[in-house]
């Protein structure tokens, strides 16, 4: 990984230690979370063809639910809703997931009766 060398000012740099401290993180890893943030790709900043390419390769399994939501800076419900507002269907459920689906709903409607 890259070293990155800045120059700052020696209190700047004394109070941002303290704040780190007190968040239970590194300085640098204070950093890095901070210029993820900041270059965090979202729907504002993206044109409406790159999010149509990223939800059109999660609509077909390409992409994982997270890591959708990570490129496009949304949570699931947003997600969803973008799905929908853009035609696109839902990727299919593996299928152990939708075992364990059936198998849970086949509880609650046993125990209900």
């Amino acid at each position: 990984m890259p070293n990155l060398t800045i120059n700052i000012n020696a209190d700047l740099l004394h109070q941002t230690k303290i704040y780190a401290a007190s968040q239970g993180i590194s300085l640098s890893q204070m950093i890095k979370e901070y210029f993820g943030e900041i270059t965090k790709i979202t729907p504002k900043t993206q044109n409406s063809a790159q999010v149509r390419t990223i939800l059109k390769r999660y609509s077909e399994d390409k992409l994982s639910r997270k890591e959708t939501m990570a490129l496009l800076g949304v949570d699931y419900g947003e997600l969803i809703i973008m799905m929908a507002d853009n035609l696109m269907p839902l990727p299919t459920l593996p299928e152990p997931e939708i075992t364990e689906m059936a198998a849970m709903f086949s509880k609650i409607w046993r125990s209900s009766q």
